[in-house]
C-alpha cells in the first residue's frame, strides 16, 4: 500500500462490506422465520435456524442477570474494540494480512454490538451440524471474527517468525 491512508481505506471497506451483510443477513432471516424456526439447506449439516443469544460466543454469560449482562457484554466489546483500533493504527501499513485480520475481528465485533445495542441480544442463525452432533449457531459477525482471528493466528504464529528469521540473517 503507498498511501498512508491505504490502511484506513480497507479498514472501512472491510467493516462496511461486514456490518452490512451481517445487518442484512440478520434482517433477511427475521423477516421470513418465526424465532427458533428453521430451514434445512443440506440435510444432517446445515440448516438457517434463527435464534437469540443472550451471551457471549457459544451462549457464555447468557445466565448472567439481565441489569448485569448486557452492560459488561457491551462493555468488553468496546474495550475490545478499542484494543484492535489501536493495535491496526499502529501497524505497518505494508503487513496486509495482520490489517485484513484486525479490520475482521473489528467488523464482526461491530456487527454483534449493533445487535446488542439495538435488541439486548444477538441474532444468529447459521447452523452447522453432522446430524447430532452440532456446532453452536452462529452469523456473519461471528464468521467474521473466526476468519479474522484464523488469519491472526497464521500472521503471528508463522509469517512473523519467518521475517523475524529473515531479519536476523540479514544482519548476520
Amino acid at each position: 500500500m503507498k498511501s498512508p491512508w491505504a490502511k484506513y481505506l480497507l479498514f472501512g471497506l472491510v467493516n462496511l462490506f461486514v456490518v452490512a451483510a451481517d445487518q442484512w443477513s440478520k434482517l433477511v432471516v427475521e423477516r421470513h422465520l418465526f424465532l427458533n424456526e428453521f430451514i434445512t439447506i443440506v440435510p444432517n449439516f446445515f440448516d438457517i435456524r434463527y435464534i437469540r443469544n443472550t451471551g457471549a460466543a457459544f451462549g457464555i454469560m447468557s445466565r448472567l442477570p439481565d441489569g448485569a449482562r448486557l452492560p459488561f457484554l457491551i462493555g468488553v466489546s468496546l474495550i475490545a474494540m478499542g484494543l484492535i483500533f489501536f493495535l491496526f493504527v499502529k501497524a505497518e501499513k505494508e503487513r496486509l494480512v495482520y490489517l485484513l485480520s484486525l479490520s475482521l475481528v473489528f467488523a464482526g465485533a461491530v456487527g454483534n454490538l449493533v445487535d446488542r445495542v439495538m435488541f439486548g441480544e444477538v441474532r444468529d442463525f447459521l447452523h452447522l451440524h453432522i446430524y447430532s452432533l452440532s456446532w453452536p449457531i452462529f452469523n456473519v459477525a461471528d464468521s467474521a471474527i473466526t476468519v479474522g482471528i484464523v488469519l491472526l493466528a497464521w500472521e503471528l504464529l508463522i509469517v512473523e517468525p519467518r521475517l523475524d528469521k529473515a531479519r536476523e540473517a540479514k544482519k548476520a
